[in-house]
């Protein structure tokens, strides 16, 4: 049987906003970035979805959580524990080198029309080949969303090998390594997908600390031709960087691909 659960206008409207608005982002934050103990050491991770940075809000489910280990193996997670406003777990850092730890959202379709005299918009939730869309539709439309959150952890000395690229989907190089980001000093962060540069790609970092002060003193920046946002961050701790792509492509489940990105990372201090 097709799909055809829509909804009106209003909320249409609302979804395609900015992640920022749409929908609680959703970020992990670790007890620790980076450690200098040469025996195996226990991190413990938050993770919660919430507009307030590094406030808790919505529990995640930790099934889609990857870690990988700094030679790219894949490390099983830790005990772990949902409550009421967040989840938590425990990841052992027993291995010289930078750990990867991502959460990816399955991907959701759906397919947008107008309808009528009046160009009212409707939004179904199913791809292009299972929506179920009535005759004398305009502008049909199918996107794939997905929502990722990352972190690096880093014990000893920082390694590459959890920083390689695959060309495959929405990514991010680190150029300035994550366990090497210094207050008032120049880091470089490029985002590609499927390979190619992200040019003027829309990117906000907010310092933590939100709640103690009168602004969020987010910066507000854009990637370049190369895909490539230079910040200065200007005091040390955690930090939430916050961007999100929509970008046509080929594909017979949907016209546009769409991701909402979160990675949180330390600033050192000089």
């Amino acid at each position: 049987m097709k799909k055809r659960h829509w909804l009106g206008a209003a909320a249409l409207s609302l979804a395609l906003l900015a992640p920022s608005v749409q929908a609680h982002p959703l970020w992990m934050l670790p007890s620790e970035f980076n450690l200098s103990t040469e025996e195996s050491f226990w991190i413990t991770v938050d993770a919660t979805a919430a507009h307030g940075v590094f406030t808790f809000d919505k529990p995640l489910g930790l099934d889609s959580v990857s870690i990988y280990k700094p030679n790219g193996d894949r490390q099983r997670m830790g005990p772990y524990f949902k409550g009421k406003r967040r989840s938590v777990f425990d990841l052992e850092i027993d291995t010289d080198g930078t750990y990867k730890v991502e959460l990816s959202t399955p991907q959701r379709y759906f397919t947008t029309y107008e309808i009528g005299s009046r160009n009212t918009k409707r939004r179904i939730f199913a791809n292009k080949q299972e929506a179920e869309v009535p005759k004398g539709a305009k502008n049909v439309r199918t996107t794939a969303v997905q929502t990722l959150s990352a972190f690096y952890v880093t014990q000893g000395a920082p390694s590459n090998k959890v920083l390689e690229a695959t060309g495959k989907g929405f990514e991010l190089h680190p150029l300035t390594h994550p366990s090497d980001v210094v207050a008032k000093e120049n880091t470089r962060f490029k985002f590609t997908f499927d390979g190619k540069p992200l040019a003027n790609l829309d990117v906000e970092i907010t310092p933590h600390g939100t709640a103690w002060r009168d602004s969020r003193d987010q910066m507000n920046l854009k990637t370049d031709k190369e895909g490539v946002v230079t910040f200065k961050p200007t005091v040390a701790g955690p930090h939430l960087l916050m961007t999100s792509m929509r970008k046509a492509i080929d594909s017979p489940l949907a016209d546009t691909a769409g991701v909402n990105y979160h990675l949180t990372f330390e600033v050192l201090s000089q």
